[in-house]
């Protein structure tokens, strides 16, 4: 008798994308863990059980004779408990189905660094333990020195021990352990930090809020879209909820898209359930990810807090999935497995059972269309909580030169000027928003007015002059500004444009009396953007500059003036999202402003005053914008009106990238052939060149997801006979890949 097990291999490789068989005598290994494995020429290496081991009552040599195979044995279990669970195991399996990816990509994309399965995980930081030196109750009978005694007294009086690290006495321990008198244990260290809140939060629903909460807890069995205005209590209603699922016993997952906004979700949420809320996100260090991930897995925690990959948490007994700012693109993934969490959420809810809720004032457009056709049940709250309903909106013409002053400054209009210093005189707090960081994204050279780019990408390098680099923000290349010479061996630039590290300094040269403060992906920190948010909110800085890490869920109730430096930006970007984008940025950020008792003032600088989605986004006319937005997506047929793939082909040699897109091409002809699916491509992407490939684009239109799905399963083929050039595809895309 022996146990068949179905293993997948740890290693990224399409050919290996399937579960090899091995044998086993160890009744205690589950689906859902480790294996150590030999395969090919490797002595041993990571491997995944995917199901439950089959139990054969034949010998190995009669099976193996009988099915005309030989079976290698696995070496060792690598894990004491299923990391995964088989709820979670399905979901891997339906993600990978469902995004056309590797299953063993998708698996590492559930776990922590030091869970991952591959080899290189079992280098990571594991589990924490410390030696514990406590007093023996079981041994009475020991003479002890005078030193011994003392140290053993100091033990003793310690009901769980004292940590070996902790006594000097290190001759009277190692008598004490060799009389019996003391034992040593070792016990796991909790790297995760103890998480207060502030204040306890006490809260009381509106009808409307409540109205939401009834729906949620007792409505038909949908997904829930909760349509909010900012500002009308979304996260009550959300802890409210989460209570309600804790009292059942049930777990909570809570979403948000920004790492920026942890801080404040974690304090609100510790301060009203305590030491039952686990945070992840990927600023936590290695071993705190595994500690959280453990203490989740084994149900100590019952509500998880997290950004776009904290959807893959093990959470014992799902009962609820919340996800806050549902409009923001944060929740897809920019690179294999390219999932979706929104997606994913709606897939753990047909294998958990769980309920799912989306929530924002801007909902996406494809959620919207969905509620609409009583896909998702249409929820609603359009009452604020501020007092001032209405915002004082200005909308500043960037092309009225009237307007500038260039010897004051070339990004500030003089009217914003004069607000921001209406805000100082007041003691009120500003807050400004330039979705562009760095310096200048143009640098540009005096003599033969080239443009610095990237060696990888071609694109334009970014100016940062906090530490004087050139820097792609598509690859991270970096360069320092000294060591750049242009191609015609000039060494003089010009710094054109603006970024919020330039947008600040200005600020700072306009208004040096007072305290202003910079956020955006530069500022890495996780401590440093918890004191930036932390003061600004306590109301010890007058300014806020940023990008669009400002804009979403901030609560900030001293905070009078918003405004946008460069309201058009968004909408120069080349993808169908481009209104989309720019809507929920403006629509968001508007209302950060007015949330306390004193009346918000909006001010957005823009060159096109009198584009429709501007004016729309600066009133939050939101239902407006969506019938305006459907009419263009209906017309070029755009989702919810269709599906999009985009295939991506990329290889070190650009010939070898036009080569494979065009067998790529050639095949979906063949198979799309009488069938409603619309080709486009190949084609150069907006970035043709990155980190030394070469990339080609196809998209796909198509209305049946069941007509598409086996058409791109037959590209597998073609990524096995073509193994120097990876094929990627990227089931509905976000604007990075269109």
């Amino acid at each position: 008798m022996f146990f068949l097990v179905k293993v997948l291999i740890g290693r990224a490789v399409v050919s290996l994308d399937r579960p090899f068989s091995y044998y086993t005598e160890d009744d205690t290994i589950e689906a859902g863990q480790r294996v150590l494995v030999s395969f090919g020429m490797s002595k041993s290496t990571i491997g995944f059980v995917l199901e439950k081991p089959i139990k054969i009552e034949m010998t190995l040599e009669e099976y193996q004779q009988e099915n005309g195979i030989h079976l290698a044995q696995i070496q060792k279990k690598v894990d004491d408990f299923p990391i995964l669970n088989e709820d979670l195991i399905e979901l891997a399996k339906r993600i990978a189905q469902y995004y056309k990816a590797d299953l063993i990509k998708v698996l590492s994309s559930f776990l922590p660094p030091s869970l991952k399965p591959r080899n290189s995980a079992l280098k990571k930081t594991q589990g924490k333990t410390a030696t514990f030196a406590m007093a023996n109750p079981q041994v009475k009978d020991f003479s002890l020195t005078k030193n011994e005694k003392k140290l053993y007294d100091s033990i003793a009086l310690q009901e769980e021990g004292l940590r070996t690290v902790h006594i000097t006495a290190k001759a009277s321990l190692k008598s004490l352990i060799e009389k019996e008198a003391v034992i040593l244990n070792e016990v796991p260290i909790s790297r995760i930090p103890k998480i207060e809140g502030t204040k306890s939060h006490h809260i009381s629903l509106t009808d409307e809020q409540q109205e939401v909460m009834d729906t949620v807890l007792n409505g038909e069995d949908k997904p829930f879209l909760l349509e909010g205005v900012t500002g009308s209590g979304k996260t009550e209603v959300y802890l409210k909820l989460a209570d309600e699922y804790l009292k059942n016993n049930k777990g909570v997952l809570i979403l948000i898209p920004e790492i920026a906004l942890t801080d404040q979700m974690a304090d609100l949420f510790s301060s009203y359930f305590r030491d039952s809320v686990s945070i992840l996100n990927s600023s936590l260090s290695y071993g705190r990810k595994y500690d959280e991930y453990k203490r989740i897995a084994q149900g100590e925690t019952k509500i998880v807090l997290g950004t776009r990959s904290a959807i893959f948490a093990p959470v014992t007994d799902l009962g609820l999935i919340i996800i806050d700012e549902e409009h923001s693109s944060s929740y897809k993934q920019d690179n294999v497995p390219f999932y979706d969490a929104i997606k994913v959420a709606l897939l753990r809810r047909d294998i958990q059972h769980c309920r799912v809720l989306l929530g924002s004032a801007t909902p996406r457009i494809i959620d919207k269309a969905r509620a609409m056709k009583n896909i998702y049940t249409p929820l609603y709250m359009k009452t604020r909580y501020a007092k001032n309903q209405e915002h004082e909106l200005t909308l500043i013409n960037m092309n009225n030169s009237d307007l500038i002053d260039i010897n004051i400054s070339s990004y500030y209009s003089k009217p914003l000027i004069e607000e921001i210093k209406r805000n100082l005189q007041s003691h009120q707090q500003t807050m400004i928003l330039l979705n562009r960081r760095g310096y200048s994204p143009v640098y540009l050279c005096r003599k033969c007015h080239s443009v610095a780019k990237c060696p990888n990408c071609n694109i334009p390098l970014n100016y940062h002059k906090r530490d004087d680099t050139l820097r792609c923000h598509h690859c991270g290349y970096k360069v320092n500004k000294s060591d750049y010479t242009c191609s015609c061996k000039s060494h003089e630039f010009l710094e054109l444009g603006y970024g919020t590290e330039r947008a600040y300094e200005e600020l700072r040269f306009l208004f040096p009396e007072s305290k202003i403060y910079r956020l955006d992906s530069d500022v890495s920190s996780n401590d440093t953007r918890h004191e930036i948010l932390s003061d600004f909110s306590k109301g010890e800085a007058d300014i806020l500059v940023g990008t669009q890490v400002i804009a979403k869920g901030h609560d900030f109730p001293r905070v009078t003036l918003a405004a946008i430096l460069d309201a058009d930006f968004s909408l120069r970007l080349p993808t169908y999202l481009a209104n989309e984008e720019t809507f929920d940025l403006i629509s968001q950020f508007v209302g950060r402003a007015g949330r306390g008792d004193l009346k918000g003032r909006i001010m957005i600088q823009t060159y096109v005053p009198d584009n429709k989605v501007i004016s729309l986004a600066s009133h939050q006319q939101y239902q407006e914008f969506f019938d305006l937005e459907m009419e263009e997506r209906r017309k070029y047929q755009y989702p919810p009106y269709t599906y999009l793939t985009s295939i991506i082909i990329k290889a070190v040699d650009s010939k070898k990238s036009f080569d494979v897109a065009d067998k790529v091409k050639e095949y979906l002809l063949d198979s799309c052939a009488g069938k409603r699916i619309n080709i486009y491509g190949p084609s150069s992407p907006y970035i043709p060149h990155a980190n030394g490939r070469y990339y080609r684009s196809i998209l796909l239109k198509y209305k049946s997801l069941d007509e598409i799905s086996p058409i791109l399963d037959g590209i597998k083929t073609i990524r096995l006979a073509n193994k120097d050039c990876e094929i990627l595809i990227n089931v509905d895309p976000g604007k990075e890949n269109l």
